[in-house]
C-alpha cells in the first residue's frame, strides 16, 4: 500500500516538479503596455444590471439533454466559473487553491441535472461587473444552442448549418456580441497582468482551462455526426474529460476550438473564432482580477478594456486575414485554418499545439503530406485529449494505434452525407456506426494514400469505386476486422519540425500525461 500511495503522489506532484525545473517555467515573452481607455465605450457598459436575453426559438431548444451526461457536465463549467469568481471579488482568493477548488471540484464530479443561474452563485461578482455578465451569458447561450442544433434528430445537416448560420446572425444583432474575426492570441496574452491567474492560481486555471477544452472539443464529436453516435462518443471524450482535462496544470496554452474541433472551425470560422475570443477574454479577466499591481478602480477600467477589445462592434469594417501584427486590429490567420488566429511563434500554418509541439495545419498529421483540398477530406482522429486531421483511413488507424488509450475516429466514405464513426477499446478494438463498413487499402505512394486507403457504406459502394478504376478491379474488400489488424507504423513521409517550445523559458515541451487531484 505504501507503494502504490507513494507512486499515486509522485505522479500527482508530476506537473508541479516539471513546472519547477530549470528552463520549465512559463516564458513571458514581450509584454505590451498596460491598455488605456478608449476613447468612447458601448454606453451599455455604465449599465450593471443584468440583461436577460433568451434562446432563439427553435425546436432543437434543450437537444443538449439527449446526451446526458455530456449536458450535466456542461452545465457544471458554469458553477465552476461562478464560484472561483466570488471568490475573486470578496477576498477570498487566498483559498482558491484549496477550499475553492474542492468545492469547485465536488461540483464537476456531481453536475446539476439542470443549467444553474450563475448570479445565484456569484451575488457579488454579478452586482459588481454585471455589464461582464452580459458578455459571458450572450456568449454561453450561442455555445449552447449551437450544440442544441446539432443534437436534434428532426433537421438533416444541410438544414442544421442553415439554422447556426442563423443563430450567428441572431447572435450578431446584440451590442454584448463578440467578434467572429480571428484575433492575435499572443497580443491577447501581452499585457502586464497576463499570466498572473495561471501563475498563482495553477490548479483553478486547469479546471477553466478544462472547461474549455470541453466546450471547444465537443463540435466535432458532434457536426454532421448522426445523433445516435453522439453519446457514445460521450463515453469517450467524458471520461476524458473527467479524469484528466480538468487536472492539466501543464498546459501552455488554452485548448483553441480549431485544435479540438478542425472539421467545425472550417465550416464555422467566425463561430469558431468567437469562442476563442470568448475565452481569452474569460483569461484577461481572471488575470486582472488576480493581478496585484491593481486598484479596485482599475480592475474595473481593465475588465471594461478587456471586454472592448473582443467586442464585434469594436471591430466593424475590419476583415479575416489583414492586419497589423500583434494589435488589436490583427486579424491574420494561418491559411489553412481561418476559424483560429495567429498563435505564439506561429508562421504561416505552424503552430505550436500544447502536448504535441510543432504543427502544420496543412498537413496529415500522420504522414506530413498537404490535406486534400478536394474530393473526400479523410479523417479526424481524437485520442488522449487531442484531435488531428489525416489524409487517409490508414493514417487514422496507424496514428491511433500509436497513442495509448481509447480512440474516436470520423471519416469521410463515398457518401457525403454519411460519416463514419469508429471507436476503440482500450486494446485497440474498434466499434463501426456503419454496421456494412469496408475498406479499401492497397499500400502504395503515400502522396497518393487518399485514393487508395478509403472506407465505404457497403460492398456495392466499394465494388462500384474498383470498377470505375482499373488500377483496382483486382482489389478485394476488407472487413472492419482485417482493416483493424493491419499497421504500417511511422511513414517515411512524415516530418518533426523541430523548434523551441515558445511559451517555455527552456524550450523543451512538458509531458501530456494528464492532470491529477
Amino acid at each position: 500500500m505504501r507503494q502504490v500511495f507513494a507512486l499515486t503522489m509522485a505522479f500527482a506532484l508530476l506537473p508541479t516538479a516539471w513546472a519547477q525545473m530549470p528552463g520549465m517555467e512559463m516564458k513571458e515573452g514581450t509584454k505590451s503596455p498596460m491598455p488605456t481607455m478608449p476613447s468612447e465605450l458601448p454606453r451599455w457598459m455604465n449599465s450593471r444590471g443584468l440583461d436577460e436575453i433568451f434562446y432563439k426559438r427553435g425546436p432543437y431548444n434543450w437537444a443538449i439533454d439527449r446526451i446526458p451526461a455530456f449536458a450535466k457536465d456542461m452545465y457544471a463549467t458554469g458553477v465552476g466559473h461562478a464560484m472561483a469568481y466570488e471568490a475573486l471579488v470578496t477576498g477570498q482568493s487566498n483559498q482558491l487553491e484549496s477550499r475553492v477548488f474542492s468545492k469547485i471540484d465536488w461540483v464537476l464530479q456531481h453536475p446539476p441535472s439542470m443549467p444553474v443561474d450563475e448570479a445565484a452563485i456569484s451575488p457579488r461578482f454579478v452586482q459588481k461587473y454585471g455589464y461582464l455578465e452580459k458578455v459571458f451569458d450572450w456568449a454561453h447561450t450561442l455555445h449552447f444552442q449551437t450544440i442544441d442544433v446539432f443534437s436534434h434528430p428532426g433537421m438533416t445537416d444541410a438544414q442544421k448549418e442553415m439554422e447556426i448560420d442563423r443563430l450567428w446572425k441572431f447572435y450578431q444583432s446584440e451590442p454584448y456580441a463578440i467578434t467572429g474575426l480571428p484575433m492575435n492570441m499572443e497580443y491577447l496574452d501581452s499585457f502586464p497582468y497576463s499570466m498572473t491567474f495561471r501563475k498563482n492560481y495553477p490548479k483553478v486555471n486547469g479546471l477553466f482551462w478544462g472547461y474549455h477544452w470541453l466546450q471547444t472539443v465537443n463540435y466535432d464529436m458532434l457536426y454532421r455526426v448522426p445523433v445516435k453516435d453522439h453519446v457514445p462518443q460521450y463515453e469517450v471524450l467524458g471520461e476524458q474529460y473527467r479524469t484528466s482535462e480538468l487536472y492539466k496544470t501543464d498546459r501552455d496554452f488554452m485548448p483553441m476550438t480549431a485544435e479540438m474541433s478542425p472539421r467545425f472551425a472550417k465550416r464555422f470560422p467566425y463561430i469558431a473564432n468567437a469562442f476563442d475570443n470568448l475565452h481569452m477574454l474569460h483569461d484577461n479577466v481572471n488575470d486582472i482580477l488576480a493581478y496585484p499591481g491593481l486598484t479596485e478602480k482599475q480592475k474595473e477600467d481593465q475588465i471594461k478594456i478587456a471586454i472592448y477589445r473582443v467586442l464585434a462592434t469594436t471591430h466593424a469594417g475590419q476583415k479575416a486575414g489583414e492586419g497589423e501584427p500583434m494589435t488589436l486590429h490583427d486579424h491574420r490567420h494561418p491559411p489553412s485554418t481561418p476559424g483560429m488566429g495567429m498563435m505564439k511563434g506561429s508562421e504561416e500554418d505552424v503552430m505550436f499545439m500544447s502536448g504535441m509541439g510543432w504543427m502544420d495545419m496543412s498537413e496529415c498529421a500522420h504522414c506530413s503530406i498537404a490535406l486534400p483540398e478536394e474530393g473526400p477530406w479523410g479523417a479526424t482522429v481524437s485520442a488522449n485529449g487531442w484531435t488531428m486531421m489525416v489524409r487517409c483511413m490508414m493514417c487514422a488507424r496507424d496514428m491511433a494505434a500509436e497513442t495509448p488509450g481509447r480512440a474516436i475516429i470520423r471519416a469521410a466514405t463515398e457518401d457525403e452525407n454519411r460519416l463514419l464513426v469508429m471507436i476503440s477499446d482500450e486494446e485497440g478494438n474498434w466499434t463501426s456506426n456503419i454496421k456494412d463498413v469496408v475498406f479499401l487499402e492497397v499500400f502504395g505512394e503515400h502522396p497518393e494514400c487518399s485514393s487508395w486507403s478509403r472506407a465505404f457504406t457497403s460492398h456495392a459502394a466499394f465494388e462500384k469505386f474498383v470498377q470505375a478504376n482499373p488500377d483496382l478491379k483486382e482489389v478485394k474488400p476488407l472487413s472492419l476486422e482485417a482493416w483493424s489488424k493491419l499497421n504500417y507504423g511511422t511513414p517515411e513521409t512524415y516530418r518533426k519540425i523541430d523548434r523551441p517550445n515558445p511559451y517555455r523559458s527552456g524550450g523543451a515541451t512538458p509531458p501530456s500525461d494528464g492532470g491529477s487531484k
